[in-house]
């Protein structure tokens, strides 16, 4: 049986994906796959795109997993799309961004090439924004995408954040214009067993940042060549949000497999490990010992049932 740590740093997605009906909070999951401009860069595009969209759905249902590509991503499309999201979303909710495909600055403004319009850092600013709710994420491994930076966190400063997102570029500026290894480095770190450090079968964000960035240093370190390309990343919270579930399978396989009794206390912790992480994405609005008396409370309820489960899966039946 998973042990109580494993469960208690557990998926707020799992709790989405096997019982949406029991979590505070839903995720809606966007990717947008820009123009590839050779059929080299398609290819890779369309495969990053294709894992992360599968990523996410072991995270949260597949209808809140949203993905544009070639002429279907258009500037039209996109902003028809986020006024929808807006008009869906509840203050509890939280929604991820992908943008996957090339970008370029011109010295003072970002853009991230799609068919047609362009969509400029602005742009994704006030669409994010203006979506209900906070401790949303944004990973953009384009070229130039360190451009978008200064403009979403509303400074120049290097450690600028925002308080309302975190923030994944692919580079440190707008100078680093060469195609990007990050991307599909950061779509395998999200299957990959290598990223899940903590070995709780989540793959977080700070998990699969830190795996892309290996990933990169090596590339250029075994091709003898200096690094065109730095990823960042800013804001808090990011240990704390998981982009994705290894075990999925497994989970849903244990959950057909339960009898009544032993499904509902599945679920019953489940949703409680989604309460759990969204408490600690919410850490800052906390004061310290409301704080450590919620996480306290929300610890022993998972226990109370772990204890139950473990008792039922070995054979002598649930505890009063």
């Amino acid at each position: 049986m998973t042990t109580l740590l494993k469960f208690t740093a557990g998926s707020l997605g799992t709790a989405l994906v096997l019982l949406p009906a029991l979590a505070q909070a839903a995720l809606y999951v966007t990717v947008i796959q820009g123009l590839g401009g050779q059929p080299q860069y398609d290819q890779e595009f369309t495969g990053t795109r294709s894992s992360l969209e599968a990523a996410s759905r072991t995270i949260t249902d597949a209808d809140k997993v949203f993905s544009f590509s070639g002429e279907g991503a258009t500037r039209e499309a996109i902003l028809a799309h986020f006024k929808t999201l807006d008009g869906q979303m509840g203050d509890n909710d939280r929604a991820v961004l992908y943008l996957v495909g090339h970008g370029s600055f011109d010295g003072e403004t970002y853009k991230f090439n799609i068919p047609g319009p362009d969509l400029t850092a602005t742009d994704f600013k006030e669409l994010l924004e203006g979506l209900p709710g906070r401790n949303h994420f944004v990973v953009n491994t384009s070229s130039t995408s360190g451009a978008m930076l200064p403009a979403l966190t509303g400074s120049d400063a290097e450690d600028a954040t925002n308080p309302n997102f975190l923030l994944i570029t692919a580079t440190r500026n707008g100078n680093e214009r060469n195609a990007t290894q990050f991307g599909r480095l950061f779509a395998e770190a999200l299957t990959s067993d290598g990223a899940d450090v903590n070995k709780n079968q989540s793959v977080s964000i700070q998990e699969a940042f830190d795996f892309a960035q290996r990933g990169v240093e090596s590339y250029f370190e075994d091709a003898g060549r200096l690094a065109t390309e730095h990823p960042q990343l800013r804001g808090d919270g990011a240990a704390q949000f998981n982009l994705s579930r290894l075990n999925a399978l497994e989970l849903e396989t244990e959950l057909a497999d339960a009898d009544d009794e032993l499904r509902a206390l599945l679920e019953q912790r489940m949703a409680i490990d989604g309460e759990i992480e969204a408490l600690q994405l919410r850490r800052g609005e906390l004061g310290n010992a409301d704080y450590l008396q919620q996480l306290q409370a929300l610890i022993l309820q998972a226990a109370q049932i772990t204890e139950r489960i473990d008792a039922m899966q070995a054979g002598e039946g649930a505890q009063p």
